[in-house]
This record gives C-alpha cells, structure tokens and sequence, in this order.
C-alpha cells in the first residue's frame, strides 16, 4: 500500500503519518500512538522504525517551533485591514523569551483540506489560531491533527479548549460610561454587520450597559452600516438619507475603529461636524485613530500582552500538566482624544 492510500485508511495527512514513520517529532505523543496503533493494526508495523520516541514522562515537547495560524472563514475582517500586525512584535518576543521560534502559517476555510497539512508539515509543537473569523463547526479539523493548540480572539463554549480573548463587556462598559460621563443620553451602537462573535458581544455588551445607566437602548438603537471604513462610509451615507440628523443619537460606539472612521467621513461630506453635532467612540485602537480629523477616542486593547498571553498559554499547555481548560480575557483602556463632545461643558455655559 502506499503512503498516500496508507494514510487515508487512517484518517491523517500524508506529513503526520511521514512523522511517525520516521520517529520525528512535530506532532503530539497521544497522536503518535493512535497512529502506530493503527498501522500496526492494518498489517504494516514493519514500516516503523525502530527508534520512533517511546512515551516518557516529560511533558516537553521535541519540537522548539509554535505556529501562529491565520484562519480565514471569508477575509473580510483579516484581509487589508487586520489587526494581525500590531500585536505581531508581543507574540514573536514571547516565544523568543521561552526559547521558541515563531513561524506564520495562512489558511483559508476554501481550501482547509489542502493547507490543514502545513501545520503537520511545520513539525510545530503546537500551534495558536488567530481565530476572529472562525464559526465551532470549523474547530474539530483542528483538532484531528492531535497537535496542541490555543483559540486566539474567539471563543467556543462547548469546545474543551484553551481561548484568549478580549473582554468585551469591560472594554464596551467603559466606552458607553464615558459618553454618559460627557453628558450624552441618546447613545447608539455602528454594527458592522460581520458575523464576528467578538462584535456580537461587543454589541450586546453596549446595549445592556446603555440601559444600565437608565438609558433607552434596544433594536432601534443598533445600526448596520457595513465594513471596513469604505463600506461602513457608504452605509452611513444610506443612513442619512433615511434619517435626519435629529432622529440619529447623539453619540455613537462601534463594532471596531473602522467602522467609526466610516462614519465619521461621511458626516463631514454632508456637512455635518465632529464631535459638535455627533460623538464616536471607537475600539482597538489603530494607528490611524491618531490620524484623522478628529482623533478618535477609542477603546485600546494592550497589544503586546494580548499576543503574548496565547502563546504563554501554548508553552504551559505543551510543558505542564494542565487539569482544566483555562479562557484568559484581556482587559482593555480607554483612550480619550478628539472625538466626543463634553454636553455637560454646554449646559453649564
């Protein structure tokens, strides 16, 4: 039989089953011998080779690299406009500081099948999955590589898996505090309309905290204006010409930076000022925050720390006996700048 009819009798890639024959490392030892089983099973023991690593006691993993894999269900949101690099320099410096290397693998829900193998092919000890745009049915390809790995920036409840993400509660709570704080109390939600599930409760978070200061927000206070910045422009643009400006809140929070940023544009085409007429609160805070008229205030997520601590994460689970799967959220700041006016400043004069 051959390696490639070989392999799929068993139900790996052609690369995980070169590693077990070969005895080399890059996949897990719970792997290896589910592998060995079988080809021993189906007749072809003999193609083992004789040294193929024995299972020990040590939990150090054979290989020093962890992978860092890009996962695109559509691209829209990890496409031109991801946040992948900003938090790029925190991810590499932690698995320097461990004694890893670092490699970036790219793979797209069209061709998981195919590019599933290059993690196998990386020999990576384990693995941290930039998963934003990733949906749980996606998750058990994964996890049939038998290869550890961390869900970075997404979460699935019913999955026994390791996630980092954002703490989109607190973030969103003190973004609306600080429009209450200035005064405001017409406050709306810029969705997107990205079926992202870090938006969703960015979303639901806002409007809870709305009412939670004794303010209206329901289905009417959301409104969907599209993505990236280009699109979310021209939703805004649909919206004036459905709404005046005295039906719109006086105050608006968004899914991300970009979708402020689109916002924001299209007022000033139609002659409309920034923050005297209406206010933005942005999150993540970009680069580009900085560089608009006016600079947005924002949500800031700690970059360095966020990549960080999905790596961290990896290492512990790759070195320690972890018991119990762990979700770290990441706590964020706000940053004020340009963007929202003070109505208190206003009442007082």
């Amino acid at each position: 039989m051959r390696a490639k009819d070989l392999a799929k009798a068993i139900g790996v890639s052609e690369a995980t089953l070169s590693l077990v024959i070969n005895g080399k490392p890059g996949i897990s030892q719970k792997t290896r011998d589910k592998v060995e089983k079988k080809i021993r099973e189906l007749g072809y023991g003999h193609m083992l080779r004789k040294d193929t690593p024995a299972e020990t006691d040590s939990v150090q993993p054979a290989s020093k690299v962890i992978s860092f894999v890009l996962f695109k269900e559509n691209g829209k949101l990890l496409g031109s406009n991801t946040f992948f690099p900003l938090i790029l320099e925190g991810i590499e410096s932690s698995a320097r500081k461990k004694g890893y290397t670092l490699s970036i693998i790219n793979i797209e829900k069209t061709n998981l099948d195919k590019e599933l193998s290059y993690i196998s092919d990386s020999q990576c000890a384990g693995f941290v999955i930039f998963a934003t745009e990733m949906h749980e049915e996606v998750i058990s390809r994964f996890e049939s590589l038998g290869i550890p790995f961390v869900i970075f920036d997404n979460e699935f409840y019913g999955r026994e898996i390791n996630c980092v993400k954002v703490n989109n509660r607190q973030g969103t709570y003190l973004a609306v505090r600080h429009l209450y704080e200035m005064g405001h109390r017409s406050i709306g939600y810029l969705s997107s309309g990205l079926d992202i599930r870090s938006f969703k409760e960015r979303e639901k978070a806002a409007l809870d905290a709305i009412r939670g200061f004794g303010l209206p927000a329901g289905p009417d206070s959301v409104f969907t204006i599209g993505y990236p910045h280009e699109h979310a422009e021209e939703g805004m643009d649909a919206l004036l010409e459905k709404m005046s400006a005295d039906q719109l809140p006086t105050a608006f929070l968004a899914d991300n930076d970009l979708v402020s940023i689109g916002a924001i544009r299209s007022l000033k085409k139609h002659n409309f000022s920034v923050p005297q007429d209406f206010s933005f609160v942005g999150f993540d805070d970009r680069p580009i925050c900085t560089l608009i008229e006016p600079a947005l205030t924002t949500i800031q997520l700690p970059r360095e720390l966020f990549g960080a601590e999905a790596v961290n994460l990896l290492i512990r689970q790759l070195e320690e006996n972890l018991t119990s799967n762990l979700t770290v959220e990441i706590n964020s700041r706000l940053v004020v700048r340009d963007s929202v006016r003070d109505l208190r400043r206003d009442k007082d004069k």
